[in-house]
């Protein structure tokens, strides 16, 4: 980031940021706006937008549900919950007494989500759907378990005398293909009714994108080995 945002650490949230601050966090919005949707018109896999998003955490969807944001300003990049479950992105956002823990899983922004002979969803947007469902049930079925996984990785406190909540998130496709019929958006509509799994094209990205200066700044996606070295300071 470049040498002129350290005015931005001043403050951690853009309520307090004077005008030259917010001049400087508006133009870093608008430019990484632009190397998304510029980067997004050319991906052409996963693996691309899972790179791309490693390297820009900070458009992960639902990093600002919770007012701290993610525990130690860290994403964890491949979390494995169990031998056959393993996210692309988690992170726990917390607040005095809440934790949050959001499961990302992303498909390419090409994948065909609907068949063109009925406007159901193909087995591949199926597949990765049921996998979201999959990880809300074992997170319902092994709540000790997961609160393990995430206190291996950050510390044994994790998690406190705070009410857990889950949520899975599919990032898959474009907002094209919804909107190409009403009964497409009729089904796309119908499986986002499940307040823990919720299924979103990479254009939703670009609807809530708003940039917090503390985490333009601190913000970083490792895999869970390392976490514990970033949130210490020692990485």
């Amino acid at each position: 980031m470049a040498t002129y945002n350290d005015r931005l650490l001043r403050g951690d949230s853009s309520l307090f940021l004077d005008a030259e601050q917010r001049k400087v966090l508006d133009f870093e919005e608008q430019q990484l706006r632009s190397k998304y949707e510029k980067f997004l018109r050319s991906a052409t896999c996963e693996a691309q937008m899972q790179y791309f998003l490693e390297t820009n955490p900070i458009l992960i969807p639902g990093l600002y549900d919770l007012h701290n944001g993610p525990k130690g300003n860290v994403v964890i990049s491949k979390l494995r919950l169990a031998d056959e479950y393993v996210t692309d992105f988690a992170f726990i956002s917390e607040n005095s007494a809440h934790c949050l823990i959001t499961l990302v899983e992303i498909e390419s922004p090409k994948i065909q989500m609907f068949r063109k002979s009925d406007g159901l969803f193909t087995s591949e947007f199926s597949r990765a759907l049921q996998q979201l469902r999959d990880w809300d049930q074992w997170c319902a079925q092994y709540p000790n378990h997961l609160k393990d996984v995430f206190r291996r990785v950050f510390h044994r406190s994790t998690f406190k005398y705070r009410r857990i909540m889950i949520r899975c998130v599919l990032l898959a496709g474009r907002r094209t293909q919804v909107e190409r019929s009403a009964k497409r958006q009729e089904r796309w509509a119908g499986v986002n009714r499940d307040p823990s799994v919720v299924v979103m094209t990479y254009d939703r990205i670009l609807d809530h994108l708003s940039v917090n200066p503390r985490l333009l700044q601190r913000l970083r996606c490792v895999p869970q080995s390392r976490v514990s070295l970033v949130v210490r300071g020692d990485a």
